[in-house]
């Protein structure tokens, strides 16, 4: 009997102790800000990865341009060539394997007295920190470019 008293004075103190309670609540909360911080990542490299691509494209419609205003009349396949080589640089960062370039000229322009090129960008931008499978995000980006017809 003389034991029951000191195993409650024991659960007594144990109650009011607190040297834990921070170590517990990390465990509880640590987790859920841990992925709250990872998302806010991913989601960051998603919007640079956006971001590159469609500035690839207005660079791509403004090498154009510059090349027809020179009078070189550079070719669609050249353009594409141009635009996946400038994808790699660090400006963009952008791996070439997941790029796909296409460069068309338009048989028929919308404007009557130009020549125009449509340039559509698809880039499969990776996962950085987690992958879920089969879930990949696709950018896609067009834009149309109106040259001056070959004098």
């Amino acid at each position: 009997m003389s034991r029951l008293p000191s195993l409650a004075m024991r659960f007594r103190a144990l109650r009011r102790d607190s040297r834990g309670s921070t170590a517990v609540e990390f465990a509880l909360i640590g987790p859920a800000m841990i992925l709250v911080l990872l998302a806010v990542a991913q989601i960051g490299l998603q919007i640079q990865n956006y971001n590159a691509v469609r500035n690839l494209a207005a660079d791509g419609s403004r090498y154009a341009t510059v090349q027809y205003q020179q009078g070189t009349r550079s070719t669609p396949n050249a353009i594409k060539t141009w635009m996946r080589t400038k994808a790699i640089s660090g400006a963009y960062n952008l791996n070439t394997d997941r790029l796909d370039v296409v460069v068309t000229q338009d048989a028929s322009p919308r404007i009557a007295g130009l020549v125009e090129m449509d340039i559509a960008i698809s880039y499969a931008a990776p996962e950085y920190l987690w992958s879920v499978a089969g879930k990949t995000l696709t950018i896609s980006y067009n834009r149309s470019v109106f040259l001056p017809p070959a004098s």
